[in-house]
């Protein structure tokens, strides 16, 4: 039981580094990207579809932008 305890946590954990963004915000700010520095890559939802782009600074900080 505690052996696929740790494998959901792992894989929950693999699944959540490379997580899509529910907008541009979020993709290169904490709490989820505080990693994220200008020219970083990211990704957001934009209706329905994926943005794909990198960071760069916006109001407030770093947005994703294409």
């Amino acid at each position: 039981m505690k052996f696929f305890a740790l494998v959901s946590i792992v894989l929950v954990a693999a699944l959540g580094v490379g997580a899509t963004a529910p907008d541009p915000d979020s993709a290169c700010r904490c709490p989820k990207n505080c990693s994220h520095k200008l020219g970083s890559s990211c990704a957001f939802f934009e209706d329905g579809n994926t943005i794909k782009g990198a960071c760069v600074n916006g109001d407030g900080g770093l947005t994703c932008s294409t």
